[in-house]
């Protein structure tokens, strides 16, 4: 047989119809559920233009499988194991962290919260949690997060990159009660003696979360970073009534 040649335009137009119809598909499949991640397999999967198609229409939900031309070989395999003397643990494919100022805010690194590797919990286990305590310098906290395949030598975010949210938290008490997102960042004179929390939660499903406290002045916000609309809840220490924001602030 003879070789023939066809431009990827020709090529990922013909593809489409099939794209849109497993678009379509999988949106019938969800329906009336609340989806937390998408986990894209096999290697047709791998096309930019069905990867750009998912992106596009369910954000940054869709996550691909590291074993992506395996899938179907480790799924046999699992299966045709014996299930009782084998047991199984979802873990980070990626490094999730947070980047933060650093040398008086000479430089940006990155705080690395959840290592590649770290296994999550099983069904019905408490979730994985981290930790961080710092005295701010500013008045408002502007925390970006992001995942990424491998890290540098230096600890820096390396391969693979995808962003995350963005989360802007009030260090600063006098903005506790307000939205923040129209606030300029800056050096505050009261940020040094504010103690400030950070704790990280990773439920078995892979969704995390962060509540930040302000604990000296007792109050803190709930952002559930997994998902692509979530909104913040402020809370005060030592009382019921919890706030909720109609939008990240």
């Amino acid at each position: 047989m003879g070789q023939a040649t066809v431009a990827v335009a020709d090529f990922y137009r013909a593809c489409q119809p099939m794209v849109d119809q497993t678009i379509a598909l999988t949106e019938r499949l969800a329906e009336g559920q609340e989806i937390s991640a998408l986990y894209v397999t096999g290697g047709a999967s791998g096309l930019p233009c069905i990867a750009r198609a998912l992106k596009e229409h369910f954000g940054r939900k869709v996550l691909r499988s590291e074993y992506m031309r395996s899938a179907t070989a480790i799924g046999l395999a699992i299966h045709a194991a014996d299930s009782s003397k084998q047991t199984f643990r979802e873990m980070f494919h990626r490094n999730f962290g947070v980047w933060r100022e650093g040398d008086a805010g000479q430089q940006v690194i990155f705080d690395c919260i959840f290592p590649r590797g770290t296994k999550l919990p099983g069904p019905g286990e408490p979730p994985l949690k981290a930790q961080r305590r710092y005295q701010p310098v500013h008045n408002i906290g502007h925390l970006r997060y992001l995942e990424a395949t491998a890290l540098d030598p230096d600890g820096q975010p390396a391969g693979d990159i995808t962003l995350w949210d963005e989360v802007l938290f009030p260090f600063d008490p006098a903005l506790k009660d307000l939205p923040v997102s129209s606030a300029a960042v800056e050096l505050a004179f009261q940020a040094p003696d504010q103690s400030i929390e950070e704790i990280y939660e990773c439920d078995a499903s892979g969704v995390v979360r962060v509540i930040i406290y302000n604990r000296t002045a007792g109050y803190f916000r709930d952002y559930p970073l997994a998902r692509w609309n979530g909104g913040a809840k402020l809370a005060v220490a030592g009382k019921k009534k919890v706030i909720v924001l109609g939008k990240r602030v």
